[in-house]
């Protein structure tokens, strides 16, 4: 497959495209947690209360997983936030608990106390923590883990935790359901940082790897300019991918749902398929960018005025419908681009596609509606119609 170009002076399209379209979901993706309740006696979570040198001792022996992917994010605690957590535990102040997927017992992932845990990491192992703005202890302002006192240093690893293990046996999906509920601190993942952290105990996280590999190929950046902020360019191709595996019509809302099994496909499959998924993907993304240029899968197409920012549904919808024609097809389309740049723009003015793209997005009529209505008019183009 051909390396694709970006159009002469549009590397980099304009700094003000920096941010996807806002989407409303719609109040469908709010009964998500009733849709399909969990049999109790499948949750098995254990708790103990070892000294944080346990936490440590394992850090330190690399048996958590502190997912750096996530410690790329510019939202991480600021020094002073860690500093005071810090403090916390040396003047014996309760830390709420942590809790981890324990179904590795040589790597348990981290559910709940990421940033905690870093912040320990930082100070205690890495040792790149100066304490800094503390409250009581404002005569260690400045230190090192070293520069404490012993006596100090003690009563970190003596400090007392709470510690809540998923056992293994617990369903996966049961897991991604007790992630969102658990999952409350002051940096809380948001549902593709949920589903990172649930696939590193299959196959390695190869699903998360699969999408991070997506993602940064030439082809998906052409068309997805915008910065990778916590993750959200590895949900826009799992969203590809989650409705080419089972299909549009299988759909039902809500969609975070249908991604977390689409995650848990792509994390079980075959690499020969994966390969495969991949390539129509890139393909796909291609075409489009040779099609549609700076206004791939944006509204912008048919309002030159609007915003030029990527819109997921629309994203979705159109990279599908091209990964599943062949690639001959592929190639008339973008020798027709004139055509099919009127087709796409006609059907952007049109009052239900827009609806489906715009509102209520999650909902199982308008996912339908959009996918329908975008291969109804590959369709057309490519057989004269």
């Amino acid at each position: 497959m051909d390396t694709p170009t970006c159009n002469a002076g549009e590397e980099m399209i304009e700094m003000e495209n920096t941010e996807f379209e806002d989407e409303d979901f719609g109040e469908a993706e709010d009964q998500e947690e009733t849709i399909e309740p969990f049999d109790p006696k499948k949750v098995d979570v254990s708790i103990s209360t070892p000294n944080l040198g346990t936490l440590i001792a394992r850090l330190k022996h690399d048996e958590i997983d502190l997912m750096p992917d996530f410690q790329r994010s510019g939202d991480l605690w600021s020094k002073q936030l860690q500093s005071r957590l810090i403090e916390s535990i040396l003047i014996r102040l309760p830390i709420p608990a942590f809790y981890f997927d324990a179904l590795l017992d040589d790597k348990w992932q981290v559910v709940d106390g990421l940033q905690r845990l870093s912040a320990i990491n930082n100070f205690v192992i890495q040792k790149t923590l100066h304490l800094t703005k503390l409250e009581f202890l404002t005569d260690y302002d400045g230190c090192t883990y070293d520069e404490l006192p012993r006596a100090l240093q003690r009563r970190i690893e003596e400090f007392q935790t709470s510690v809540y293990l998923i056992k293994p046996g617990t369903p996966l999906l049961m897991k991604y359901s007790l992630f969102n509920r658990i999952n409350t601190g002051g940096l809380k993942l948001n549902p593709q940082e949920i589903r990172h952290a649930m696939s590193q105990s299959v196959n390695s996280g190869a699903a998360s790897k699969f999408l991070r590999d997506v993602v940064c190929s030439d082809e998906f950046k052409c068309v997805v300019v915008n910065k990778n902020y916590r993750m959200a360019h590895e949900e826009l191709a799992l969203r590809h991918f989650s409705f080419v595996i089972f299909g549009t019509e299988s759909y039902k809302s809500s969609l975070p749902k249908f991604l977390n099994l689409g995650m848990i496909e792509l994390g079980n499959a075959e690499r020969r398929y994966l390969l495969r998924l991949k390539n129509k993907f890139l393909a796909s993304l291609k075409a489009a960018n040779d099609i549609f240029g700076k206004d791939s899968f944006k509204k912008s197409l048919a309002m030159p005025d609007h915003k030029k920012v990527v819109n997921k549904p629309l994203f979705e919808s159109v990279s599908v419908s091209l990964s599943l024609i062949n690639e001959q097809e592929r190639s008339e389309l973008v020798n027709r681009k004139e055509e099919v740049i009127k087709a796409f723009t006609v059907l952007l003015n049109d009052n239900e596609f827009d609806m489906s793209i715009s509102k209520s997005t999650a909902n199982t009529d308008n996912v339908q509606t959009r996918f329908n209505m975008i291969n109804d008019t590959v369709k057309n183009l490519l057989t004269g119609c």
